[in-house]
């Protein structure tokens, strides 16, 4: 019984670091803070140690859950790619170099910035540029040559007399703030290292251009000989005679207080550098040593990389509203005192759930911290006068005020004309994970609801030139570009995309490309039978049912609405 209870707890915790790595690998998103993730795979690792009956070879402890993008040729790393282990604190490090010395005596460390960007190694032949690939799982990257030649700094050849016949140069791409500010008031992008691993796998040239990324060099690797340089300090040198860009902020020391006054400097004049960082790096110096301390499957151990924690602050809570989500859950907002925590200004809180709310005890007027999770989500840190106040759930609905149904302790609004989950849905339908329509925004779907113009998705596909321009402000021009732009997305649409677009609850857009690889079209899925759900790995027992009683509760609206998209791409 008590095995049970260990290999749940245990198999709770992968389930969530797995979800985290597929945002963040995948999806391109930081949706948790890197101390809540360390805490959490820090959690795991003393359970796996403690608990050894437990088999856990696939672990995230042991490997890098990496998704592979179908448009990316999958390529094998000639020396692993492994990530470096993350610390918080002076104990840690001190902790680190600890164990480091007592295998061997460590001369001076290596200190460099740890570039808030994405990792990537770079070949060469005979001197000239051959190919790149991303870290990937750190066996296997993604094969994104193609899209290197519009970054600058990444030289075509190297500035060397001497023919180097096989060498790996390894380093960072990243955007320069400047560049990244400019671009975020075109388009509202959440952190620099998300867009940096976008437009890397973009397939749009004309965007990677656009986007002007930067790329620093931070080590060599050579075939034949791979310890040529001796030392770090020296690699990085040679790297600039090379023609490659190297950072300048980089500092050699022997004593650890050293690193610690390195640390604070650098956090105090992070605001001040050109790009996005988010702690300082700390390696041993010579190359022979870090040979001999080596790596396992998953992280290199002769680096460790001392992170800043996520910026926090104070803030006093408003207002507490409630709206209703596309599946029609109540869900709080907290409207909070405005701030702002690396330029970005906050002014409410998405808490999802009534449960969350009522567990912190907030209540209007409390003081709380505000951290932005994964420098994305701004999320609470921390309650500093909770009143210990109940909130009252809403016995009716804040929009259409029918009454709300409570079910497992969740507030629904089972409405189905309710205005708000209609907005919601619409909202779902026409996203970038959905359909994609550009130019149809929430404030457009707003309008038309209101002005009675549409009541559903199929409407949304089927609107006129004729419908939209009684709206205010939408021109003939505007409504033609909308109305063309929803029939060209109709035309291009993925039946991945299609299946996220109708807002089944519990299903996101990586269930939705899992389901779509394993049935041919829309209308096979209108027809799926658990039995074929069974199959996809990825499906747990809550996420089938969720996916057969949609389809059976709105099994006339999805017929209606495949033949509304396939008359639409018959007549385009």
């Amino acid at each position: 019984m008590k095995n049970i209870k260990i290999k749940k707890k245990i198999n709770k915790i992968k389930k969530k670091i797995n979800k985290y790595d597929l945002y963040y690998f995948y999806k391109n998103k930081s949706i948790i803070s890197d101390e809540k993730y360390d805490f959490l795979m820090k959690k795991l690792e003393k359970l796996e140690n403690k608990y050894k009956f437990i088999k856990n070879k696939n672990s995230p402890t042991k490997i890098i859950n990496y998704k592979f993008k179908n448009s990316f040729k999958k390529e094998k790393h000639n020396f692993p790619m492994l990530s470096i282990k993350n610390i918080y604190n002076y104990k840690e490090l001190n902790e680190y170099i600890k164990k480091i010395k007592k295998k061997i005596k460590i001369k001076n460390f290596c200190c460099e910035l740890k570039i808030d960007g994405v990792a990537i190694s770079i070949i060469y032949e005979d001197n000239k540029f051959k190919k790149a690939i991303t870290r990937g799982n750190g066996i296997f990257g993604e094969n994104i040559t193609k899209n290197i030649k519009y970054i600058k700094d990444i030289p075509r050849k190297i500035k060397t007399k001497q023919k180097i016949k096989n060498i790996e140069i390894r380093g960072e791409i990243y955007i320069k703030k400047k560049n990244f500010y400019k671009l975020k008031k075109k388009k509202n992008f959440s952190n620099s290292r998300n867009i940096t691993a976008g437009t890397i796998r973009q397939s749009n040239a004309k965007i990677i251009k656009k986007r002007k990324l930067s790329f620093i060099a931070y080590d060599i690797l050579i075939y034949k000989n791979r310890k040529i340089f001796i030392e770090q300090s020296k690699s990085i040198k040679k790297l600039k005679n090379f023609g490659f860009k190297t950072e300048k902020n980089i500092k050699i020391y022997k004593k650890l207080l050293d690193i610690k006054n390195f640390f604070k400097k650098i956090k105090k004049k992070r605001k001040k550098i050109k790009f996005d960082i988010d702690g300082i790096v700390i390696k041993i110096n010579n190359k022979y040593h870090q040979e001999i301390i080596g790596y396992n499957k998953k992280y290199i151990k002769w680096a460790i990389a001392w992170k800043f924690p996520s910026e926090k602050k104070k803030t006093k809570i408003k207002k507490i509203k409630f709206q209703v989500s596309k599946n029609g859950i109540i869900v709080p907002i907290l409207i909070i005192k405005k701030i702002k925590i690396d330029n970005v200004k906050i002014k409410k809180i998405n808490l999802h759930n009534l449960n969350y709310l009522n567990k912190l005890s907030l209540s209007e007027n409390n003081k709380i911290i505000i951290e932005r999770a994964g420098d994305v989500i701004p999320k609470i840190y921390k309650v500093i006068n909770s009143k210990k106040k109940k909130i009252n759930i809403p016995k009716k609905c804040p929009l259409c005020k029918k009454k709300i149904n409570i079910k497992k302790k969740i507030p629904k609004c089972k409405n189905i004309k309710c205005l708000s989950k209609i907005e919601n849905i619409i909202i779902n339908f026409v996203s970038k994970k959905g359909i994609n329509v550009i130019g149809l925004g929430k404030k457009i779907i707003k309008k038309l609801i209101n002005y009675k113009q549409v009541k559903s998705i199929i409407d949304i596909i089927n609107i006129s030139k004729e419908k939209l321009i009684k709206i205010p402000n939408i021109k003939n021009k505007l409504a033609k570009k909308i109305e063309n732009s929803i029939k060209n997305s109709i035309k291009k649409i993925k039946l991945s995309n299609l299946i996220y677009s109708i807002s089944i609850p519990n299903i996101g857009s990586s269930l939705s490309e899992d389901i779509s690889k394993k049935i041919k079209s829309f209308n096979e899925f209108i027809k799926i039978k658990k039995n074929k759900l069974k199959k996809i790995k990825t499906l747990g027992k809550t996420r089938i049912n969720s996916i057969i009683n949609f389809i059976n509760k709105n099994k006339k609206f999805l017929i209606k609405l495949n033949n509304n998209i396939n008359k639409i791409i018959k007549n385009f």
